[in-house]
């Protein structure tokens, strides 16, 4: 006996009813697959992290800035390789809902620290050479048009320039970024053009820089150079906290609060929903199939049979569904990137998510027909045949 195509004819027995139950568990694994995607993704910045780099920053608040006097003290001590000062400027692209990072580095620093940062070679000298120019993320140019040579106009908020003029950018470079833990939806300009500015009076603001970034030398361990830099600063004139790339990225991420705990419930919610309702699909089928459970009975088939075919039917609904699910969270990994960009710039779906979703499925289609198959299994050829009647 053929019982894939016995199955088969089952499932389509109700043709409606297989496509909104197949439709419904590919929107749970959908879900499912964003959700988890946004906590991995988050995870990936943290985790892809280098170990060879550390950053300084403000023992007082993030927001508040260190003196540029730092820079050259700080590259002094040992262990350290280079220093690079970052400066988050916070301006608006034509109108504040276009939010996105920008900040001022110090070019050829940033680069050889930051090895993910990917550009060719032609960009990164002309970004070199243009005390104006910037680079930018693949991600935030394809989002907003942007070519290399165009001018960015970006109104400044903590950095005003007199006369409410905007700042103007050209793009020099469009880059890309090989680790999770450096996005593609960023703007990098030179921290000399800011800094000449406040000093000129062109422009208003806090001097000095954000943060340092700081590169190890080789055979350093990052916590006796933090150690060392926030020592030295311990008196002041500005306390400094020196992390890992790695915490300082989780700082960021628990900014958000209990994300993760959060999206769980969620998820949780949405496969519990799912399940019940492959359960009252298969339990429906069930029912209509109680004639021809009890003819297959009678002809001399297993209890397993019946049991079998429940098993099947579930199995092959969702699995479908699940794959359909999947394959519009791999489709969409563009577009969550550009809705999303701003705050989860390395948004994308793990093969591990893949894997979770596949799992799910195949769990979710045994338990679902376990129940319906049990009972069929159970039942006597003469009840069976007096319950389909």
């Amino acid at each position: 006996m053929n019982l894939g195509r016995l199955v088969r004819r089952q499932a389509l027995s109700h043709p409606v009813r297989a496509f909104l139950t197949v439709g419904a568990v590919a929107v749970a694994i959908f879900l499912l697959c964003f959700l988890r995607s946004i906590v991995t993704s988050l995870d990936a910045a943290v985790t892809e992290s280098s170990g060879r780099r550390i950053i300084t920053a403000s023992a007082v608040s993030l927001f508040q800035a260190l003196p540029a006097s730092y820079n050259e003290a700080i590259g002094a001590i040992d262990g350290v390789d280079t220093v690079s000062r970052f400066t988050w400027f916070g301006g608006v692209y034509k109108d504040p809902e276009n939010f996105f990072a920008q900040f001022g580095t110090d070019p050829e620093l940033l680069l050889a620290q930051y090895p993910e940062i990917v550009l060719p070679e032609e960009q990164k000298q002309a970004w070199f050479e243009d005390k104006r120019g910037a680079i930018v993320g693949i991600g935030i140019a394809n989002k907003f048009g942007w070519e290399v040579g165009q001018t960015v106009p970006l109104k400044g908020t903590i950095y005003p320039q007199t006369g409410g003029k905007a700042w103007e950018f050209t793009i020099r470079g469009i880059y890309r970024s090989t680790r999770a833990n450096v996005d593609e939806m960023t703007l990098y300009f030179h921290w000399p053009y800011l800094d000449e500015s406040l000093e000129s009076g062109d422009a208003m603001g806090p001097r000095g820089t954000s943060v340092y970034l700081i590169r190890l030398e080789d055979g350093w361990e990052g916590e006796p150079v933090a150690q060392a830099i926030d020592e030295y600063y311990a008196g002041g004139p500005q306390r400094t906290r020196t992390q890992p790339e790695a915490a300082f990225q989780a700082d960021f991420v628990n900014m958000m609060g209990n994300l993760p705990t959060f999206l769980g419930m969620i998820g949780g919610a949405v496969l519990i929903a799912i399940f019940f309702g492959v359960v009252n699909t298969m339990t429906i089928a069930a029912r209509e199939r109680y004639r021809a459970t009890g003819i297959l009975k009678s002809l001399g088939f297993s209890n397993q049979v019946p049991l079998r075919l429940f098993l099947m039917e579930s199995t092959m609904l969702v699995l479908g569904g699940g794959a359909i699910g999947m394959f519009l969270a791999w489709l969409s990994q563009p577009a969550m990137k550009a809705m999303f960009g701003a705050f989860i710039p390395v948004y994308h779906v793990a093969q591990d998510t893949y894997l979770a979703a596949i799992v799910t499925c195949v769990a979710v289609g045994i338990l679902g027909g376990l129940i319906p198959g049990v009972r069929a299994a159970r039942l006597q050829p003469v009840e069976a045949l007096r319950r389909g009647v």
